[in-house]
C-alpha cells in the first residue's frame, strides 16, 4: 500500500507540480528509502510516531554519515509526502508527529564562485586549448580522428562553460538545448527551467555568440539521431552532467587553478558578479528563473571577497582615495533603501 501511495504522490508531483525528472528521481530514492526503514522498525506510515524519524535522522548522521544538507532535504520531502498521504486520508493517525521533527539546522554557507580574474584566466586558457587542438589537426596525417575529437571536445567545452558563466544556466537547462530553440534573428535560447516553466536567455554578447557559432559548425557536422545541442565525443550521445565535472577538473588543471569548482559555480558567478556590476535584481531573478526576487535576494546579496577588498581600499578610515560627495550620497541612499526593503 505504502507503494503504491508512493507512485500516486511522484504522479502528483509530475502532473500537478510539473517537477523535473531529476528532482522525481530523487523524491523517489529519498522516500523508498524511509519507507524500507519504516519496514525494518516493523512500523509504517499511519503508525509513524516522533520517535521513529529521530532514529532515521540519527542513522543517517551515524551510519551513512550525511551532511545536515542532506538530511534536511530528506526530512522536507517526508515532510511533503506526509501532507500529501495527510489530504487523502492515509497520513499518520493523530498528532504523532508534528512541524517540530522535520526541523533540520544546518550552518548558513556562502555560495562559491569565481572571481572575475579565476574565470578570465579559466576562459583564455581553454580558448589557447582550442588553439592548440586546431593546429594539431592542421599538421596531422591520415584520417586523424584522435585530433577531430579532440577538437570538437574543445570547442563543445568553451562553448558550454562560456554560456553557463553568460547566462547562469543550470547544468541541466543547458544540457537541454536543442537547435530548434535556438533562436538566431533573436539571438535568444529557450529554456525549459524548474516546474517545466520555460524562459529566454540572449547570447547576443560577442564573446558568447562567438564561441557558440563556432560550436554550433563543428555540431551541425556530425551525422547523429537527435537535435539536443551539446553532445558526447565517443557516440555523439547527450551529454551528461558527469562527463562535464570530468571535463572541468582538466580544465582547471590547465589553467592552473586549484579552486573547487562545480558546473553549478558558474551559476553562482554569473548572479554574483552581476549583482556587484549593479545588475537589477529584478531582472538576475527572471535570468536566473527563480520563481520570486525573494530567493535571489537570499543566494545573491552577499559580496565576493574581492569587492570586499575593494571597499575596504576605498573606504578605510585609513584610505587615502577620494570619493566624490555626489557618490557618497547616492550610495547612501542606496543603502538605506535596501536595508529598508529588507529589514
Amino acid at each position: 500500500m505504502n507503494n503504491e501511495r508512493l507512485t500516486q504522490y511522484l504522479t502528483s508531483l509530475d502532473v500537478e507540480r510539473g517537477y523535473g525528472g531529476n528532482t522525481l528521481a530523487t523524491y523517489g530514492r529519498i522516500l523508498g528509502d524511509f519507507l524500507r526503514f519504516l519496514d525494518s522498525r516493523r512500523t509504517s506510515v499511519r503508525r509513524l510516531r516522533s520517535h521513529d524519524l529521530q532514529s532515521y535522522v540519527q542513522m543517517l548522521r551515524s551510519q551513512r554519515a550525511n551532511s545536515a544538507r542532506s538530511i534536511r532535504l530528506k526530512l522536507q520531502a517526508i515532510r511533503s509526502f506526509l501532507s500529501y498521504l495527510g489530504q487523502h486520508g492515509a497520513g499518520p493517525r493523530g498528532t504523532l508527529v508534528g512541524e517540530n521533527d522535520f526541523r533540520y539546522k544546518i550552518e548558513q554557507r556562502q555560495t562559491e564562485s569565481l572571481s572575475q580574474s579565476q574565470l578570465a584566466t579559466l576562459l583564455h586558457s581553454m580558448g589557447l586549448q582550442v588553439g592548440q587542438a586546431s593546429t594539431a589537426l592542421t599538421h596531422s596525417s591520415g584520417e586523424a580522428r584522435r585530433e577531430t575529437k579532440q577538437l570538437f571536445a574543445a570547442r563543445r567545452d568553451l562553448c558550454l562553460l562560456t554560456l553557463l558563466a553568460s547566462t547562469g544556466l543550470r547544468i541541466s537547462e543547458a544540457l537541454g538545448i536543442k537547435f530548434s530553440d535556438i533562436d538566431f534573428a533573436d539571438k535568444s535560447i529557450l529554456i525549459l527551467g524548474k516546474g517545466k516553466k520555460y524562459r529566454k536567455v540572449f547570447f547576443d554578447l560577442q564573446a558568447l555568440e562567438d564561441v557558440l557559432q563556432d560550436y554550433l559548425t563543428a555540431r551541425r557536422a556530425l551525422s547523429v539521431d537527435h537535435d539536443v545541442l551539446f553532445v558526447s565525443t565517443k557516440t555523439y550521445r547527450p551529454l551528461q552532467p558527469r562527463g562535464v565535472q570530468k571535463a572541468l577538473k582538466g580544465h582547471l588543471r590547465s589553467a592552473s587553478l586549484s579552486c573547487s569548482v562545480s558546473p553549478h559555480t558558474f551559476r553562482h558567478t554569473f548572479a554574483t558578479l552581476a549583482i556587484e556590476r549593479g545588475a537589477n535584481i529584478k531582472a538576475v531573478s527572471q535570468i536566473l528563473g527563480h520563481s520570486n526576487c525573494s530567493i535571489t535576494i537570499n543566494l545573491y546579496t552577499h559580496l565576493s571577497n574581492e569587492h570586499l577588498r575593494q571597499v575596504m581600499q576605498l573606504c578605510s578610515p585609513l584610505s587615502t582615495a577620494e570619493i566624490p560627495l555626489e557618490e557618497r550620497i547616492r550610495m547612501r541612499k542606496q543603502h538605506l533603501a535596501y536595508i529598508e526593503k529588507t529589514g
